[in-house]
């Protein structure tokens, strides 16, 4: 499959030495079949060099597919996975953590992961321990790039006190805004911002759906690209993980970073939200 991204009007953002378009895989539903091997294969052949993880996913068969399907993985192709305390339970204590990490690393076959991004920041352990944790992995080698997971403004001033925080990974859409704080801060900073579930507003939301569809039929486009289109232009930091299976849903997701759009219609899907 052709790069789909070789008409971009967005740009991309730099990961350390890594250069990564702005729509990535979020893979949270990911197992190790030969239909989603093929998926995987297919989708960083159309130019998607950032794929998003987690210990948890999938009872860790997204990491296993991953893994088996991609490894050894290519120098512009960055792996970002996540560990510690999830929603689910687990802790951030350093042999929880860890093992996490461990097993990361030994289904995604590899010595090392480019962005190692902490699930949930754990109350009862200290951040500042966290940070140095993450800092000790870095020395070993392990981890390259450390990252943060649903976030306050207050927790990621915090973590950044003990270390360099590459990026955040928040809920964010155009109808979730609830950390646009975090969002302001981690842009002015210069910190990737990673929204999950950024369409939300175009599934399983008809009302809204209808209302950005005017704004979409002008730009010959389906409702999911002109809502990613519009995260893409509100920061030149963020990142959108868009999570699908279709070959013809990541194609649409793509493509929506070749829509320009305008100041209008930027501030009027805004004030849809």
């Amino acid at each position: 499959m052709d790069n789909l991204f070789q008409n971009s009007v967005v740009g991309q953002i730099k990961i350390g030495s890594v250069s990564v378009n702005r729509i990535g895989l979020g893979t949270n539903r990911v197992s190790d079949t030969p239909e989603v091997r093929k998926f995987l294969s297919q989708a960083v052949e159309g130019g998607v060099n950032f794929i998003d993880t987690a210990h948890t996913y999938s009872g860790g068969s997204s990491e296993t597919t991953i893994g088996n399907d991609l490894a050894p993985f290519a120098d512009n192709l960055v792996v970002a996975t996540k560990g510690g305390m999830a929603s689910g339970g687990g802790d951030n204590s350093e042999s929880f953590l860890r093992s996490n990490l461990e097993d990361s690393l030994k289904r995604l076959q590899t010595d090392r992961v480019t962005l190692y991004q902490i699930h949930r920041i754990d109350p009862n352990v200290p951040i500042r321990q966290t940070m140095e944790l993450l800092k000790t992995f870095q020395a070993e080698g392990k981890i390259e790039h450390i990252g943060l997971s649903e976030v306050s403004l207050e927790q990621l001033e915090e973590a950044r006190q003990h270390a360099e925080i590459t990026s955040v990974q928040n809920q964010y859409s155009l109808s979730f805004r609830e950390h646009e704080d975090v969002l302001e801060y981690a842009t002015k900073n210069s910190i990737i911002f990673i929204p999950w579930f950024p369409l939300r507003d175009v599934n399983g939301q008809p009302d809204l759906q209808a209302k950005v569809q005017p704004v979409a039929d002008k730009y010959g486009v389906n409702a999911q690209q002109i809502v990613l289109a519009w995260l893409l232009k509100k920061s030149p930091m963020m990142l959108p993980i868009p999570g699908t299976l279709s070959i013809e849903h990541l194609r649409d997701n793509i493509l929506a970073t070749t829509v320009k759009l305008d100041d209008a219609d930027y501030y009027l899907l805004g004030s849809l939200g």
